[in-house]
């Protein structure tokens, strides 16, 4: 093991040196210019060997100094910003979001630059889950995809949603694909835990049977795939609308949802005790300001 020489007398001998007098460095550090003299005595003393030379009013380093200085001045820094991270994340709380991956990656995600500008005190962890269990902790906020609001929290409905095929525009423009039925021959594209499928949806057209089908675990994949014309995706609008904005997806027809299940909606959920912590109504504030800037009101159930 090494000996370690009092941090204190280092930090005084650092700063002596580099400000090149006993008295600058007592202002730097608030102390009397006797105290530092006692702190480098204690470190000559610890060292067995002499850290200055006065030459006129000057101090100068010996060389056993310098290479000391050289050695220990790295690890001085790096304690310094060391603590300066620890002392800021001390005051720094983390508000942790759960909801689905999909709807992180291709909603959540692009507007939260925009909640760390408007907050920039809070810190954000992300999880994925579909539906938030009562009994789950450390989860202040989830976005919910579900029928109907859960009533163990204090929900809010963000958003409707909207079944929609999406494709690239090239795809779109080389099989000059504008109708429903323009999908026969074309790779249909779906998620599998997809409540409506391509095959509910053209349940009319017998040629469905002998279509061309690439499944995919997520939405997120499945468009995707579709910008990159692997085929037609079946998505929601919701989490399509960055994809849609910049291009990457167009939606060719529309689909007569008449006749489908009703889809879910997207609720946020908080739990009852963390309704009024102040990051946790920090967020539902921005959110709520959020949506109603890009026309969207969201209704508190």
């Amino acid at each position: 093991m090494y000996k370690f020489p009092p941090l204190y007398a280092l930090r005084v001998f650092e700063a002596v040196a580099r400000l090149g007098g006993v008295r600058q460095a007592a202002q730097e550090l608030c102390v009397t210019p006797p105290a530092v003299s006692h702190q480098l005595a204690k470190l000559e003393e610890y060292l067995e060997s002499p850290l200055f030379i006065r030459k006129g009013r000057n101090l100068l380093l010996t060389e056993v100094a310098r290479d000391y200085l050289t050695e220990i001045r790295p690890s001085l820094q790096a304690i310094g910003r060391a603590t300066a991270i620890a002392s800021q994340k001390k005051n720094r709380e983390t508000l942790t979001i759960a909801a689905p991956p999909s709807l992180t990656t291709k909603w959540l995600i692009p507007r939260l630059a925009s909640f760390f500008a408007t907050c920039p005190q809070y810190d954000v962890r992300l999880l994925d889950r579909m539906i938030l269990e009562p009994e789950e902790k450390g989860i202040d906020i989830a976005i919910e995809y579900r029928f109907e609001a859960d009533p163990h929290f204090k929900t809010h409905q963000l958003l409707d949603d909207e079944i929609v095929a999406l494709a690239s525009p090239e795809y779109v423009e080389k099989h000059q694909l504008n109708s429903i039925e323009g999908l026969r021959g074309l790779t249909l594209i779906e998620t599998e835990r997809r409540l409506n499928s391509w095959k509910s949806i053209l349940a009319d057209f017998p040629w469905v049977r002998d279509q061309p089908f690439l499944s995919m675990g997520y939405s997120l994949h499945a468009f995707e795939a579709a910008a990159q014309g692997l085929g037609v995706a079946l998505g929601n609008r919701v989490n399509a609308q960055g994809m849609l904005a910049a291009g990457e997806l167009c939606i060719p027809f529309d689909i007569d949802d008449s006749q489908l299940p009703p889809l879910p909606r997207y609720y946020l959920s908080i739990p009852p005790h963390k309704e009024r912590w102040a990051r946790v109504a920090t967020f539902v504030e921005w959110l709520e300001k959020t949506l109603k800037s890009e026309g969207v009101d969201g209704k508190e159930s």
